[in-house]
């Protein structure tokens, strides 16, 4: 395999330390497949599973698609742990917004898998959006996958001990598949479920693009007091303050090269919700951006939705690109849930890409930095100084246009022209079995940044975890 089981399911353990192991196994076995076999396709995905734990002969294809399945149907996955421990890592690697550091972007952008879609929230890391969370919905039955809204995380909430399974049902924060009035109820009900990761120091802004424009939301927005950079069309009806009104286009005039900053206007012809609107055309673009915000800065609402780009560049990394080169809307699924499980699992392969990504610009461009007790420390025993030899932070986006970057000599044995992004160099690095110790030390350095968010486990717990999870097995 592409990707070393062991490797696999100390990341799977690392990120969602509530699960059980069956549940950490097949997700780790799922990994390995995708980097094998990288296809929404489930029988593609079954063929890239190792047999079962009890088989005592080689188990068919049936057989393996018959397990495959029972875990993308299983209704004791503890979705939000994966989620909140991908939303403290992103925010560890986000960048700061020129002007306003205390500013975090989050990126709202929808992907579709048809007959499905995926609705992904992510935040820019140098040159691409990690997702943090996401779900996925039927774009005809609009049936959506969301956990119940009383198992939500809550970020204010002290960790404490983890309840008995024994005698008490696990109450998982699993998705569960429930038909929507309309799209527009997803969309606010993922807002929701993103702001319940969220605490009350952190001020992020929501950036999305033409789609999410609509009078409805930005209300909400308002009426939650949350804060929006969203870009609207040019044949939207504006009021401004000197009486002016009219489709945009006509009342702000515009020449390629300018741009214009209205701190106070009307959005729409009858809702007429109180926005600012920043309009900027750049040379060489074919029309103008017009974006609607509550933020009282044109520069930091510039940079907000320039670096909503990068959400598309993750896009193209899960979709076609990085992660899966196969199958894209020729998954052959019927069932939203599966198809959202199998996204998890895609995202968890994304971040753990992108880390070993990271972890090779800090390895392999000083390798006098390397921490070699990095790879055996355990979580429970944590050396903290040993975070400084972790991921680098994520590099610069690359420009499109202009000369070709020279490669820095240790990455020209993954390409041969042209610089790669931290993702698809995790990817060639995961492929690489004589850079397995780099792999290690990424996923022994994810145990140690996460260990503040670990459950307190009781005594029994932490030596069934010393036994079992936390030995080297290498």
């Amino acid at each position: 395999m592409a990707l070393a089981y062991d490797d696999a399911v100390t990341f799977v353990q690392n990120l969602a330390p509530t699960w059980v192991k069956p549940q950490h196994a097949m997700l780790a076995y799922i990994l390995c497949a995708l980097a094998e076999r990288p296809s929404l396709c489930s029988t593609e995905v079954a063929r890239g599973l190792p047999d079962g734990p009890h088989a005592r002969i080689e188990q068919s294809l049936h057989g393996r698609l018959k397990r495959l399945n029972r875990f993308l149907a299983n209704p004791r996955l503890d979705e939000a742990e994966i989620f909140l421990r991908c939303y403290r890592l992103a925010v560890h690697f986000s960048a700061d917004v020129p002007d306003a550091p205390q500013l975090l972007p989050i990126l709202l952008d929808t992907t579709y898998f048809q007959p499905f879609a995926a609705l992904i929230a992510s935040i820019p890391c140098g040159g691409r959006g990690l997702p943090i969370v996401f779900t996925t919905y039927h774009r005809r039955k609009l049936q959506a996958c969301f956990p119940p809204v009383e198992r939500w995380p809550d970020p204010e909430a002290t960790l404490g001990r983890p309840a008995r399974r024994k005698h008490q049902p696990l109450r998982a924060a699993c998705a569960e598949v429930h038909p929507w009035a309309s799209q527009n109820h997803i969309e606010e009900q993922l807002l929701n479920y993103l702001w319940s990761f969220v605490n009350s120091t952190q001020h992020i802004v929501i950036v999305a693009d033409r789609g999410f424009a609509r009078a409805s939301l930005f209300r909400w927005f308002l009426n939650q007091e949350r804060r929006f950079v969203i870009r609207f069309d040019g044949d939207t009806w504006l009021h401004l303050q000197d009486g002016r009104m009219g489709a945009t286009k006509q009342v702000v005039v515009l020449r390629p090269g300018e741009h214009c900053w209205i701190p106070h206007a009307l959005y729409g012809q009858e809702d007429r919700v109180p926005v600012a609107v920043l309009a900027i055309w750049d040379v060489g673009q074919k029309e103008p951006w017009y974006l609607a915000t509550n933020l009282d800065n044109d520069r930091t609402t510039e940079t907000c939705y320039r670096w909503r780009m990068r959400i598309e560049a993750g896009n193209r990394d899960d979709k076609t690109g990085v992660i899966l080169r196969q199958g894209g809307d020729q998954h052959k699924l019927t069932s939203v849930l599966h198809l959202h499980r199998l996204l998890l699992a895609v995202l968890c392969l994304h971040w753990l890409a992108a880390l070993t990504g990271l972890q090779a610009h800090h390895d392999l461009a000083e390798p006098h930095a390397v921490a070699p007790e990095l790879e055996h420390v355990p979580p429970d025993h944590p050396d903290f100084d040993l975070l400084d030899h972790g991921p680098a932070q994520p590099p610069p986006a690359i420009p499109h246009r202009g000369p070709p970057l020279r490669l820095p000599p240790w990455m020209r044995r993954f390409a041969v022209r042209g610089s790669l992004s931290y993702v698809r160099l995790g990817m060639e690095v995961l492929r690489d079995k004589h850079l397995a110790a780099l792999v290690r030390r990424t996923v022994r350095w994810l145990g140690l940044y996460l260990w503040t968010l670990t459950p307190i486990w009781l005594p029994r717990h932490l030596r069934y975890r010393r036994k079992h999870w936390w030995p080297v097995p290498y």
